[in-house]
């Protein structure tokens, strides 16, 4: 048979195991962290000897980079985007780009851009090719181009989001403020509900959900007009809005001041889940994302250890920070409410937003003064999903954050009944 056939049949049987298998055996064994590291290793298998067989194969180049991408394994990924764009890859243009992505995470600052501009060139009218631009050039102090290329970024997108409304010229263009942020809590459900917000006719959409900004030194070092960059530029029309979502925000003291000093009357939204379903699905979001290799016991063992209440170790402070002390909502609730006054905040309870997001959405239209929307589906995004975690650990978990759930019901005068 011939060998390009036979690469052919390997790299659709990796992209079966890819797209198909891996997703099903990801559910069923998912806190079986071991296993995982196998079904990808036989993915890239596949591709490799599809490779093998067919050196100037630019589609399974083109796979394995975009696995190795999702790896975090950039070397690995800007070598196959290399190979996938040197034998002219049907997705050129996105193979540039996610050569970009690649580079610029592997601290290949000069390279990136370059291989940035390429995308551009071959497919100008690509907004987030932009945006990956302006990140590059950001990282090299260009700050003033970069600027320049998150508007052309931002015009493009809401010229596809919003159609209908007409944005200030880039000749003309001053920069706009945001309305809101939604500050927190992450695995909370606000990319669900920045995503339909920014359906809303009235309510324009930042380049990118997460800014990042606030709660970043070197990110921050940019200077406002970089940050006001990534927002459309509102005409005069006085029904127009836009803010974003970095939840982030919430967990920072210097993001609080920051925001307050910069803009003392934004309106604040907050999801807060319970603690304990939140810990559990961010863990098991940084086990998708390749940052986390323990297991879910020993993750949370390890942070009990980091808590104030026993004696620290580095590793079980880093294990707290990433898990439990996110979930002490009080904590970071007053360090935000000791700035602002409450009536510019916005608190969502997850669970009420999960089982009927038509009416949260309608809750938040009221709160940022628009008419009310209603979108024809609600799906969730960025929903992980994970097996149930033992009664026994739910108990620790749950006697745990009892008395900080408690804390946050008497400051905000408001029932939570997440230890019921």
């Amino acid at each position: 048979m011939n060998k390009k056939i036979i690469a052919a049949q390997f790299l659709n049987l990796g992209s079966i195991l890819q797209n198909q298998a891996f997703p099903e055996l990801f559910k069923k064994y998912r806190e079986h962290n071991i296993i995982l590291p196998y079904i990808e290793a036989a993915i890239i298998s596949c591709y490799k000897l599809a490779i093998l067989l067919n050196p100037n194969f630019s589609e399974a180049h083109y796979k394995l980079g975009r696995l190795f991408q999702k790896q975090k394994k950039w070397q690995e990924a800007a070598i196959a985007f290399d190979q996938a764009i040197k034998n002219d890859c049907l997705n050129l243009a996105d193979a540039y780009h996610r050569l970009g992505q690649t580079l610029l995470n592997a601290k290949q600052v000069e390279e990136s851009i370059i291989a940035s501009r390429q995308a551009i060139e071959l497919e100008p009218d690509r907004d987030s090719y932009y945006l990956q631009l302006g990140r590059a050039l950001s990282v090299k102090s260009k700050v003033s181009e970069a600027i320049k290329n998150f508007q052309i970024a931002s015009q493009k997108q809401v010229s596809q989001t919003h159609p209908h409304v007409v944005l200030k010229s880039l000749e003309k263009q001053q920069l706009s403020a945001p309305n809101f942020l939604i500050i927190g809590q992450v695995k909370c459900g606000t990319s669900s509900l920045y995503g339909y917000l920014t359906q809303h006719p009235q309510i324009l959409p930042a380049i990118r959900k997460e800014i990042q900004f606030w709660h970043i030194e070197s990110t921050f070092n940019h200077g406002l007009d970089w940050y006001l960059s990534q927002f459309p530029a509102i005409s005069s029309e006085p029904n127009l809005i836009t803010g974003e979502a970095t939840p982030l925000y919430i967990n920072s003291q210097s993001a609080a001041e920051r925001v307050f000093q910069t803009f003392p009357n934004i309106k604040l939204i907050v999801l807060l889940r319970n603690p304990i379903d939140q810990v559990i699905s961010n863990y098991y979001m940084r086990v998708r994302g390749h940052v986390e290799n323990i297991s879910l016991e020993k993750a949370i063992a390890l942070a009990l250890k980091g808590t104030p209440q026993a004696s620290n170790s580095d590793l079980s402070e880093i294990y707290d920070r990433r898990y439990l002390r996110k979930g002490r909502y009080i904590e970071v609730i007053s360090q935000w409410m000791n700035l602002f006054p409450k009536n510019q905040f916005l608190i969502v309870k997850s669970e009420d937003f999960f089982s009927d997001p038509a009416t949260t959405l309608n809750q938040v239209c009221q709160f940022l003064e628009v008419e009310s929307y209603q979108i024809q589906e609600y799906p969730k995004i960025n929903q992980g999903s994970y097996p149930p975690i033992s009664h026994s650990m739910r108990q620790t978990l749950n006697d745990y954050f009892r008395p900080f759930n408690q804390q946050l019901e008497e400051y905000l005068d408001r029932k939570f009944n997440w230890n019921s």
